[in-house]
């Protein structure tokens, strides 16, 4: 299958990188305060709300106890949830090949669909911008979608990416997808027009997520974390026309799944080592300064208020049985 790109598009054909080495200086700890039952293979938690994924199932539960949190509802999807955003009270779903879902939560976290819009192939991940989405889906690429009015999302387009896309994130008016095997796209949705790549970079390893500080005010350069290939790939976007891969860091699994960046530190879902933290205030030296061994192998990672939620369970794509375990974190 031959794929195009638009000759708008910067190729960027020289990228440095270093790999580095695990250094062991673990300072942070974690004591465990509460757990939620259940499969959940992603996460997230926005104000006093969890809200968690598994299957064709988002569970909400309320966390504003975090020694006991309590379920306030669900929403079953009918198609795999392979990844969501949430955006104020709206939560936006990619549900394979059911598409963009948009579910809404009220005040006592019940959550109803509010609209749908049907994506060409499998949607995985989604990213909000105003009032567009754009949906990283398997076969089209990313898809550029209207919600100005929930109840009837609109597809304004799409862009088609070098290989089969995985996630995509936003920062302002600022978009980052990825693509197996090796790209990475970034877009500026304050541009006028079709959707286009500012920049593409092919020298990603199998990124299978991607993640930037949440809000991205760290001084510094501005980083995103790829997770995939086996490896952590951190990469300086802050010009956006010429990103660079900085360090490559290998966790102690060597097969993390996801992440989640708080400032300069990076927390990882590390499969069967558990939750990971690494330090990134020199982005180039990565260092391990702390960790938690889950007794399921961890699939995501959420960080709010002083805590850490890590996603356990056992199985592939389908996770059969685990649990979200909710951790203080200690320096």
């Amino acid at each position: 299958m031959f794929r195009c790109v638009s000759s708008a598009v910067a190729v960027l054909g020289v990228v440095t990188w270093l790999v580095a080495p695990i250094v062991r200086a673990q300072t942070v700890q974690f004591t465990p305060v509460a757990s939620i039952p259940g499969p959940a293979d992603r996460l997230d938690v926005q104000g006093r709300f969890a809200f968690l994924a598994g299957g064709k199932s988002l569970a909400v539960v309320d966390v504003s106890n975090p020694t006991q949190p309590k379920r306030t509802g669900s929403f079953e999807c009918p198609e795999k949830i392979w990844g969501f955003r949430v955006v104020g009270s709206l939560v936006y779903l990619a549900a394979d090949f059911f598409g963009l879902g948009i579910v809404e939560v009220d005040s006592a976290g019940t959550p109803t669909l509010r609209g749908s819009v049907k994506t060409p192939g499998q949607a995985k991940n989604v990213a909000v911008i105003g009032t567009k989405a754009l949906v990283a889906d398997h076969m089209s690429g990313v898809d550029h979608i209207d919600v100005s009015n929930a109840a009837k999302p609109v597809t304004l387009g799409s862009f088609f990416l070098d290989g089969y896309a995985r996630d995509v994130v936003s920062a302002g008016s600022l978009a980052y997808a990825v693509d197996a095997p090796t790209g990475l796209y970034i877009f500026d949705l304050s541009k006028s027009g079709p959707l286009e790549a500012v920049t593409t970079v092919q020298s990603a390893s199998a990124p299978g997520s991607i993640v930037l500080a949440d809000p991205p005010s760290t001084p510094g350069p501005t980083l995103a974390l790829l997770v995939g290939g086996g490896s952590l790939q951190v990469y300086d976007v802050s010009n956006t026309a010429a990103p660079v891969r900085v360090a490559t860091f290998k966790t102690p699994s060597g097969r993390p799944l996801r992440a989640r960046l708080s400032g300069r530190i990076a927390y990882v879902a590390d499969g069967r080592e558990g939750l990971q933290v690494v330090d990134l205030s020199t982005p180039s030296m990565p260092r391990l300064v702390g960790g938690y061994k889950t007794a399921n192998p961890a699939r995501d990672v959420a960080v709010a208020n002083g805590h850490v939620f890590v996603a356990t369970g056992v199985g592939g794509e389908e996770v059969s049985h685990g649990e979200v375990l909710i951790l203080r974190q200690t320096p």
